[in-house]
């Protein structure tokens, strides 16, 4: 749907609005979304489905029209960008998005001067995609970074995992009103526990390069390229893995999904498998006994679930320069390595002592978990809706 078709779509829907407006005067309609609504995944969709069993709440996911994740998606639905999505939210009490409200609800609606009203009315909840730790806010499009600021501070809660990321939010982030930040634990986190299987497997999640697309390079003579192949194909690796029964599965991030064909050509053992793009990131993690990740928010999900991390971090010079990092060094709660070596040795030495850190790396890290994570009790939904609740209140 292009930008002058969600124009039209939400003027109709302005249109409309005076002459439906009572049959919405008794309803609480409450408007999740997510992942610019092609995925039913991450926060959204675990507080979509805490708040399916709230009573007097009318829930609606917003998804793309042809998304293939919508028959995953119970309960009911919004076509995204539709004349009903607008008009629902027009008429909503609550919005809850992990990305962005544009992306995620209503496409363009805050920048239309006659209907950003509608966005005022509204009580937004940004969930956040991930914990902000490994990745120092830059704007994407340096021409729409002050509309992006604006979004973000106009929303009315932000959630974040602990104090530490409430400070960046609040002075260094996007400097978000202090009041909005609340410290609840994400959502998804009470979707999480380890699941024990016999069959033994490692995920391997990279985050994405903005600078690949940005300069124009040619992914295979990248360093992001050459050292995710090198190590997925390392006959060491994967000599350890077919003779221990291991398997190792591989997922390209959303941004770098472009790029998946390219790696067609890269010829795997039988033990490594690249995941497809709807994937179930949840339970990839609650099975997997290792994660090797770069710079990606989702060590989060494995440190709370207590499981060793490598962070294989090739490229550390350069994403340092162009990117950065709030977390330093001396607070990587897990194995830092460089080179594909270091990280084939890693995994074997962790696999080898029954998926696990030394005892004194365990005893590092348990007390270093709470700065990144107040809470672990499975309980985040519940302080989520709370303070939603004690905001309208307050309103």
């Amino acid at each position: 749907m292009n930008k002058m078709k969600y124009l039209v779509n939400m003027l109709i829907a302005y249109i409309l609005y005076p002459f439906k407006k009572n049959s919405f005067k008794k309803k609480k309609i409450w408007i999740v979304g997510g992942n610019a609504g092609e995925l039913y995944v991450d926060n959204g969709r675990a507080m979509y489905e805490y708040l399916r069993a709230k009573e007097g709440i009318e829930e609606y996911w917003v998804i793309n029209k042809n998304s293939k994740s919508a028959q995953k998606i119970p309960g009911k639905k919004l076509i995204k960008g539709s004349i009903k999505s607008y008009l629902y939210f027009m008429n909503s009490e609550v919005v809850l998005f992990s990305h962005s409200i544009s992306a995620d609800i209503v496409p363009y609606l805050f920048v239309v001067p006659l209907l950003k009203r509608f966005h005022k009315k509204v009580f937004k909840v940004f969930l956040n995609h991930g914990t902000v730790g490994f990745k120092v806010n830059h704007p994407m499009n340096k021409k729409t970074q002050k509309i992006a600021q604006d979004i973000v501070k106009s929303y009315d809660l932000n959630i974040c995992d602990s104090n530490f990321e409430k400070n960046i939010k609040t002075k260094v982030w996007w400097q978000i009103p202090e009041n909005t930040a609340v410290i609840t634990g994400y959502p998804r986190y009470d979707k999480l526990y380890n699941v024990k299987s016999s069959q033994k497997e490692i995920l391997f999640m990279p985050t994405w390069r903005n600078w690949i697309k940005s300069e124009n390079l040619k992914i295979e003579d990248t360093d992001y390229f050459k050292n995710i192949t090198n190590l997925i194909t390392d006959p060491k690796l994967n000599e350890f893995l077919k003779k221990n029964n291991i398997k190792f599965n591989i997922y390209i991030h959303q941004l770098m999904q472009d790029y998946l064909k390219n790696f067609d050509n890269i010829e795997l053992s039988e033990n490594v498998k690249i995941l497809p793009a709807d994937a179930e990131i949840t339970q990839e993690l609650e099975k997997s006994e290792i994660l090797i990740t770069d710079y990606s928010s989702v060590a989060y999900d494995f440190y709370y679930l207590n499981k060793p991390i490598i962070f294989f971090q090739f490229d550390k010079d350069e994403y340092d320069k162009k990117v950065g990092s709030y977390v330093k060094n001396k607070d990587l709660f897990g194995i830092q390595v460089k080179s594909v070596e270091k990280c084939v040795e890693n995994i074997i030495k962790i696999s080898e002592n029954n998926f696990n850190y030394d005892k004194n790396l365990i005893e590092k890290f348990e007390k270093l978990q709470p700065k990144f994570l107040k809470y672990t009790d499975k309980k985040n939904c519940d302080r989520v809706y709370t303070e939603i609740i004690k905001h309208l209140k307050n309103k």
